[in-house]
């Protein structure tokens, strides 16, 4: 017998849905599109290397520590910093000499002994029209003037001393903060510990001095 085909339903089709994505993935489709256009941004921007040298100030007054410390303005209103600057190797200049030199100019200090390097810190951030990776050399200076004048063409508005904790708690970004507590460790002699209530920087998110 030949079977009539016409006789066999015929297999079930694929049905394909006429309905528009959920305005959810609308939306991840949207970020994804977006974060990739952004990578493809950043790889083409210009880099820039800059190197800075900034000094950690101490006098001490009854035995105890104090550090300068200059207030400024930046993007979240105004902050306490410490003084820094930029380095200008094409006059040969090392970085214990750009740090005196900055210090002397920012914070009108002009009887520095420069003691050690501190530390070096190193963060990256986006200027106008570039990426800055950034590289600050800082060291441990003492001196027994007790007079601040603050740069005003750098914008620098304010400069005190204030004792070593207290100077910890005011400064405003992390990189600055780290650098006083290894002066401290060194002016205190307790090269091997950290205080209470100052974490490591691997355990917080850094604020970086731009």
């Amino acid at each position: 017998n030949i079977t009539n085909p016409s006789n066999h339903s015929s297999s079930p089709r694929r049905r394909f849905s006429n309905k528009t994505s959920s305005p959810n993935r609308q939306r991840q489709r949207v970020n994804s599109r977006r974060r990739y256009i952004n990578r493809n941004k950043n790889s083409r921007r210009p880099v820039r290397h800059e190197i800075s040298a900034g000094g950690v100030v101490a006098r001490q007054d009854n035995h105890n520590w104090l550090i300068a410390l200059l207030k400024t303005t930046h993007k979240s209103g105004p902050v306490w910093v410490l003084p820094k600057g930029h380095i200008e190797p094409a006059n040969g200049e090392t970085a214990a000499a750009a740090a005196q030199r900055e210090v002397q100019e920012e914070a009108g200090l002009k009887e520095l002994s420069v003691k050690e390097q501190v530390g070096i810190t190193r963060y990256s951030f986006q200027a106008e029209n570039a990426l800055v990776k950034k590289t600050v050399h800082y060291f441990l200076m003492t001196t027994h003037q007790k007079q601040l004048t603050p740069q005003q063409e750098e914008g620098l508005t304010d400069a005190c001393w204030q004792p070593l904790d207290k100077a910890i708690k005011m400064l405003a970004y992390d990189t600055d903060k780290d650098m006083v507590i290894k002066a401290r460790e060194k002016l205190m002699g307790n090269s091997g510990s950290r205080r209470p209530g100052h974490p490591s920087p691997s355990r917080r998110r850094l604020r970086i001095h731009t």
